[in-house]
């Protein structure tokens, strides 16, 4: 159930703060949950939710990031991956030439050059001039 799910604090400002930059936004969950519902509830406002369950098939596989990648109409070198699992994201991503930051809230992967602590870190991790 999506409610059981509780977002992060940073998520929602860091989320408005990518809108204020004009970035498409997309959200590939590997969980079983509807992750269309899930936005939805949370308020996300992302461009494409594509949960695996839906997919057919899970992160690391190719086809979920090419399926967002179609939707969202963007080149792989052209997007970020943001991700907690480096398995799934991280090598996911890298494996289609996309760029792609680790969220290493736990800072378990000191030795990851792109890397983020937390949300409010990843404007700056992709160059964007703060707007507020």
């Amino acid at each position: 159930d999506h409610q059981n799910f509780a977002l992060y604090d940073d998520a929602l400002p860091v989320l408005a703060e990518l809108r204020r930059h004009r970035l498409a936004i997309g959200l590939i969950s590997n969980g079983q949950r509807d992750l269309v519902a899930f936005a939805t509830h949370h308020a996300l406002d992302v461009d494409v939710a594509i949960g695996s369950k839906a997919h057919g098939r899970s992160k690391p596989h190719r086809s979920i990031f090419e399926t967002a990648l179609v939707a969202l109409a963007v080149e792989p070198a052209q997007a970020a991956m943001v991700g907690d699992s480096y398995e799934d994201d991280i090598a996911g991503a890298r494996a289609l030439g996309m760029r792609a930051i680790l969220l290493d809230r736990d800072g378990i992967h000191p030795r990851e050059p792109d890397r983020i602590l937390d949300l409010a870190a990843l404007p700056a991790a992709l160059g964007l001039a703060p707007t507020a």
